[in-house]
């Protein structure tokens, strides 16, 4: 079990892959497995499943994930993974399946650069929340609504990470 000040350390120093990190190679599901939760595991400090095999088919049954092809996936794949494990910390499967819906709908909407600039604002967030508390300096100035929406968005989910840790570190 890591401790308080380690948690704390990795948060605040964490980074979320970008497009390019991504491999651009096919992945078998365990491969997919693996790698997300190696991304993703300083999120994951209570020790709960950050994706398992039943997780990721039931995404695809409920329309949320691509089917893989021939049995691989891809790094889109694992992009919408990436973003499906981090928002369900605070959203349902229905509210996350929307918000996706609300970004491919945007015009001129480019996945590559909605995955970077999730990835970018995740670790702004979070970064000023574990140095601060709260993320009360921030003032970012949003080129859309929908832009304005994913801020909300990762503001609940880091303050929920944030709230989690918090509960952690008072405990005796």
């Amino acid at each position: 079990m890591k401790t308080v000040q380690q948690i704390k350390e990795e948060l605040l120093h964490f980074s979320c892959p970008r497009w390019s990190d991504l491999p651009d190679f096919e992945l078998y599901m365990d491969q997919l497995i693996a790698c997300i939760t190696k991304y993703l595991e300083p999120l994951y400090f209570q020790e709960e499943k950050i994706l398992t095999n039943s997780m990721v088919n039931n995404y695809v049954k409920h329309s949320i994930l691509e089917p893989p092809i021939k049995k691989h996936y891809h790094a889109k794949h694992m992009a919408y993974l990436i973003v499906v494990c981090i928002l369900k910390r605070v959203f349902t499967l229905t509210e996350i399946a929307q918000l996706i819906e609300v970004q491919s709908r945007m015009q001129n909407s480019n996945y590559v650069e909605a995955y970077d600039k999730f990835s970018s604002y995740l670790e702004i967030y979070l970064h000023e929340v574990m140095e601060k508390g709260n993320l009360n300096e921030l003032n970012p100035r949003y080129r859309s609504k929908e832009e304005e929406l994913m801020c909300n968005v990762l503001s609940s989910v880091v303050l929920k990470i944030y709230t989690e840790y918090y509960l952690l570190s008072t405990k005796k």
